[in-house]
């Protein structure tokens, strides 16, 4: 074959030599035809075409540099392979904004926080307990139940999750203990506070060990630490044929910079051992159970209430124990599915700071966790679940402000438990002196209520509700699903943007049970009977401002409304200046052309008048030169 093919080439070049030598010649030709011009060329058009070069590849680098996400480099390690391998399950999720992945590799931090309005915990932190105090989940308990695992002598790689939609913190490690061609191990806990059992914290341990080796596993559980004048008791107990272990511990927590103080008991399962072995091919699962119960603060000791505090305690843990590790998960994530039946939505902005769904989302279920949820605990009595789900049907004047949206206090970046705190004590506070106190007191789905309504400076008025944010700041599509009004009756209102940049308003109902009518600013057009089928409105500017949407069931109410408005001028609002959408959709006021491209079109412009300058420089010096040389002749 080698012989063959040294045939050929030897035969091909004897049969077109000429053709490969004039070839060549004429490519050397050209070469030495192009170098000669341009050495031809006078300093300033070598300048020019030297700047045109490097401007076309500027254009290039750095547009491809700019559109090139950034994204800090990770070693394609095992390891990292395995982490994301279980990271993987909950893709779909992350997209929704559901869901809120922690690594070391993240610019943004959200930190895995569980809270049921009694109780709250952070999966990876080492605050220990919160409970309630005033409006939020902010006073630090010196009892720490979360339980770190550790597999000795290993390379780790973890990440911490977030789920926002059923309430759960999830910490996952990955871990090596052979070479780089040896299977992965898994740890994955699970932490939960639950919504229908608001005294019970469950931390759920999965152990997985694929590998050919043992692991060696130890457990830290620290339980309390530094707790001044408390007392802890161990104590067992037998649950379906198995000794379980638990301890009890009591005593007083001081509220900071006053005279009062919280009587707190905790009982929490006790790991069997710190240290244990898990041979090849093995899982374990473990489940810690921790209950805690408070008193309201105060000065004097409440003796009565605080001698059976740990016999309460202790009852509930042996009541939670009877039950199963998958029946508990799914009495909590069907409690936090029917509170966010209702929600919002915003078109991603890609202006600086733009505030958007991630944040929403995030704030919204941190809010949520430091509220008690009483219309799902198993305590509340069906006479207390009645009223409350009246004050959900029929809000007294909530919301009365402007947008929440603007307000960037309700809407802090968060790292810890005391940041989680502080934004749900203003969010608290901003609700209630908006005239939300009763929707704020009825639990989380009133929150959750409230905080829509603020959010479209929505407010219930005498036989209406009206929308009344203003026509300038509709400049992004909103979504709000499942308003609440009147008995089993609830609203999607949606602002959408459309291209010729004017806002329009969407409304339908989700169900209702009789007929309700809306009309937009002014109501001068007659009211419109909404249904399930989507009915528009115009967003229209009125002087003096007011709502640009009014809804009820009163259609006389509604046909009164534009004899008591009393305005000066209706008209339909404006289409937005296009660099304000151009703002929010490209992250820049220039429109849809990326910016390295306007970058390069005002260097290639300067460059022109630099170029400009210098040609009339020098035809200006040359000028001076050739008259000053015709001075000298004529003086000779």
């Amino acid at each position: 074959m080698h012989h063959g093919l040294i045939l050929l080439r030897r035969i091909f070049n004897f049969r077109f030599p000429c053709f490969f030598n004039c070839r060549q010649m004429w490519w050397k030709l050209q070469a030495q035809s192009l170098f000669t011009r341009l050495n031809s060329l006078n300093r300033s058009r070598k300048l020019v075409l030297v700047l045109l070069v490097v401007c076309v590849f500027l254009y290039y680098f750095l547009s491809s540099w700019f559109n090139t996400p950034k994204q800090h480099t990770i070693a394609p390690d095992n390891l990292e392979f395995c982490l994301q391998e279980k990271v993987e399950r909950f893709s779909d999720a992350i997209d929704r904004y559901d869901v809120f992945l922690n690594q070391d590799t993240q610019e943004k931090n959200y930190p895995p926080y569980v809270g049921n309005g009694k109780l709250a915990a952070s999966i990876d932190s080492d605050s220990g307990i919160f409970i309630r105090l005033n409006r939020a989940l902010s006073l630090p308990v010196k009892y720490y139940p979360v339980v770190s695992t550790k597999i000795i002598n290993t390379k780790a790689k973890e990440a911490s999750l977030l789920n926002i939609r059923e309430g759960i913190a999830y910490k996952l490690q990955t871990v090596q203990s052979g070479g780089w061609r040896s299977k992965c191990n898994y740890v994955e806990n699970r932490l939960y506070a639950h919504r229908g059992r608001p005294s019970v914290l469950i931390q759920d341990i999965r152990i997985s060990n694929p590998s050919k080796r043992p692991l060696f596993i130890e457990f830290e559980q620290v339980g309390q630490f530094n707790w001044k004048n408390s007392r802890t008791t161990p104590k067992t107990e037998v649950v379906g044929g198995q000794t379980v272990s638990y301890e009890v511990t009591e005593g007083e927590v001081d509220i900071k910079d006053n005279n009062y103080h919280v009587y707190a008991a905790v009982a929490s399962v006790k790991l069997p051992k710190n240290t244990f072995t898990l041979k090849s091919g093995e899982t374990k699962q473990y489940q810690v159970l921790t209950v805690v119960n408070y008193t309201k603060p105060y000065e004097k000791k409440p003796e009565k209430e605080t001698s059976v505090m740990s016999a309460g305690v202790i009852k509930e843990l042996k009541d939670v124990l009877n039950i199963g590790v998958s029946t508990l998960q799914a009495e909590h994530v069907k409690v936090w599915n029917k509170i966010w039946e209702s929600g919002f939505g915003i078109s991603h902005s890609k202006a600086q700071g733009a505030l958007n769904a991630d944040k929403i989302n995030t704030t919204m279920y941190y809010v949520m966790s430091n509220v008690p949820a009483p219309l799902h605990d198993i305590g509340v009595s069906p006479t207390e679940r009645t009223r409350i789900q009246q004050v959900l049907h029929y809000p007294d004047r909530c919301y009365n402000g402007h947008s929440t949206l603007l307000a960037n206090t309700l809407w802090a970046d968060v790292s810890d438990e005391d940041d989680i705190a502080q934004v749900s004590t203003h969010w608290m506070i901003t609700l209630e002196k908006m005239g939300c106190d009763f929707m704020v007191r009825s639990g989380a789905e009133g929150v959750l209520q409230a905080m829509l309504l603020s959010m479209g400076a929505f407010r219930f008025g005498d036989s209406h509700l009206e929308f009344k944010m203003e026509p300038k700041d509709l400049h992004r599509d909103l979504f709000f699903h499942r308003i609440n009004y009147g008995n089993n009756t609830h609203l999607n209102v949606s602002v959408i943007v459309g291209d010729d940049n004017k806002a329009s308003i969407y409304v339908a109902l989700d169900r209702n049970d009789r007929p309700y009518y809306a009309c937009d600013a002014g109501c001068i057009d007659s009211p419109m009977q909404l249904s399930r089928k989507v009915q528009q409105f115009p967003v229209k500017l009125t002087e003096p401002l007011t709502a640009i949407l009014y809804i009820t069931a009163d259609k006389v109410h509604m046909e009164d409304l534009k004899h008591v408005l009393h305005l000066q001028s209706i008209k339909e609002a404006p289409p937005h200046e296009h660099h304000v959408i151009a703002l929010h959709k490209h992250g820049h006021h220039f429109g849809g052309l990326p910016l390295i491209f306007w970058i390069s079109l005002a260097f290639l412009v300067i460059v022109f008048h630099l170029f400009l300058v210098k040609l009339i420089v020098n035809e200006y010096c040359q000028g001076q030169e050739r008259f000053t040389g015709r001075r000298k002749g004529y003086n000779v």
